[in-house]
Formats: C-alpha cells, structure tokens, sequence
C-alpha cells in the first residue's frame, strides 16, 4: 500500500528547536572575547538544515561558520590579464591564512572547552557541565569566485567560504547562496519546497533498503531535490511528494547536469565535495520501492 497521508504530513514538519539560537550566542561570546582573534574581521553564521528549515528530529546539530573575511582565497581564471594584475595589486598575499585562522580558533575554543578535530569541523564539550555542545564549527576564509575586476570599486564576485578536510584537500562552498535560492523556491511552490526535502530526508531513513546517511547526506538530497521542476510541487503534499519522486525516477541516468542548490556547482562529479549520480539513483529507487510497500 503506498504510505499514508498522514504519515508524509509528520515528515514534512520541522523539528521545533530552540539550538541554533543558543547555540549561536555561546560560540559567539567565546569567539568574539577570544584575544587571539579580537582585530580579525570575522562572521559568524549558521548554515545546513537548521539554517535553511529543512533540519527533521534527527538534525541534532547545528552546523556555524567562522568565517575570516579578509585575507581571503580567490578564483580569477575568468579576468583578464590586466584585471588579475590589478587584483594582485589590491590585494598582496599575506603569511596569514586559513591553516592559521583554524588554529587561531581552536586555540582560543580550548580554553573555554574540550575541542575534538574532525575531518572537516570542530566538535566541542562544555569544560563544566562536560556536554557535548550540540554544534559542527567550521572554521573558513572568504573565497571569492571572480567574473570582474575592473576596478576595487566594480568588482563583481560570488563569495562563498573556503577550507581544507583533514587530508588537506580543498573545498568551496556557497552557503548564502544556497539559503537564498531555497527560499525562492520555496516561495515559488507555496512553501511544499521545503516540506517535501524534509519528507525526502525522514523517507530516508524508514526506506526498506538502506540508504546510509554518509551515501545519501542531507545536503545532497536537499540539492537533488531543487533540481525538480515547480510544477511538480504544486499539489496536496503527498500528491507533490510522489509528483516529485516520478519526475526523479523520470530522469535516472540523466543527473549529470543537476545543480547545487547555490546554482554555481554542479552536484555530481568526481570531487571529494560532490555526489555519485550512482548514490543519487539508489535513493531515488529506494524510495519509489518504498512507496508501493509500506505497512
């Protein structure tokens, strides 16, 4: 029998947590005091589910940026010869960067808690109460995609953060981007955008064959599911859940051009940072099976 309505209706709800503000505040007063990185120009943001609404029960963490704003990584493969002298001439490169900054922060972590290194963030315990802080840190710099350099004035670039996983490897992201065009889908499908990722997410985790959360993370499946036309999400939710499934089951061997949610990656690829449309196809199949056997 396919799965009840009543059933997609309590997947597509956000778990209501107050997290990410309280979250929020701790690490912003212990950064924002931390002597290390008092004349840093930094920000300091939530990014992931929680901060674009998609978070479900078993979102536990809240995912915060550190974000060092200058000095900063850059791609100037599309200026000109002149643009890319000119913005080498503005900005020099500096001894000062990301490897420095993430030791900067963990520095000034540890001395109000116990921090342990992952492979891409920081987790951390509070020293008196030694629970677990229920946040993922990571420590970034501004990157910033270059189109234009004429002048310091008329520069054009998209910004997005810039850090290295455990083994060194590089990794760009766009997460302001990511929040901004969610939000415009969301407003374009009268709101069934976001209830429908969170349904994709719970559908997950019930499926019959087995998706594990590191083949099918969260984020991957929130950018598969912005790829899926707006039509398809104009209907009573579990109609648009099933809409959104056959459109996906529509397009299997013909992922290769999806985007990110920020529309300036593409979600499949060979990069550490991108998905397998194998993986991707997987989910899908999964849950199209799911569908038609649930009890």
């Amino acid at each position: 029998m396919p799965i009840p309505d009543k059933q997609i209706r309590n997947w597509s709800f956000q778990a209501d947590s107050t997290l990410p503000g309280w979250t929020h505040s701790v690490l912003r007063d212990a950064l924002n005091h931390a002597k290390l990185l008092q004349d840093l120009d930094m920000e300091i943001y939530v990014q992931g589910s929680y901060a674009n609404a998609t978070n479900v029960r078993k979102d536990s963490d809240v995912d915060l940026v550190v974000q060092l704003k200058l000095p900063l990584e850059e791609d100037v493969r599309r200026l000109t010869r002149r643009e890319t002298d000119l913005f080498y001439q503005y900005y020099g490169k500096t001894e000062y960067g990301w490897e420095e900054f993430r030791e900067d922060v963990i520095r000034s972590l540890r001395k109000r808690f116990f921090v342990r290194e992952g492979n891409k963030c920081i987790d951390i315990t509070d020293v008196d109460s030694l629970l677990r802080v229920p946040a993922d840190i990571l420590p970034a710099i501004e990157f910033r995609r270059y189109s234009a350099f004429p002048s310091l004035e008329g520069e054009v670039y998209e910004e997005g953060v810039f850090f290295r996983d455990a083994s060194g490897h590089a990794i760009t992201n766009f997460p302001k981007q990511h929040r901004v065009n969610g939000k415009e889908k969301d407003r374009a499908t009268g709101g069934r955008f976001k209830q429908v990722v969170r349904v994709f997410k719970n559908a997950r985790r019930h499926a019959t064959a087995r998706i594990d959360k590191d083949i099918a993370p969260s984020y991957f499946i929130e950018c598969l599911v912005f790829n899926i036309p707006n039509a398809s999400f104009r209907a009573p939710l579990a109609e648009a859940y099933r809409n959104c499934l056959e459109w996906l089951n529509g397009q299997l061997g013909k992922f290769g051009d999806f985007q990110c949610q920020n529309k300036l990656v593409k979600l499949f690829g060979a990069d550490q940072d991108q998905w397998s449309t194998a993986s991707a196809q997987n989910l899908v199949q999964a849950l199209d099976s799911q569908w038609g056997a649930w009890h």
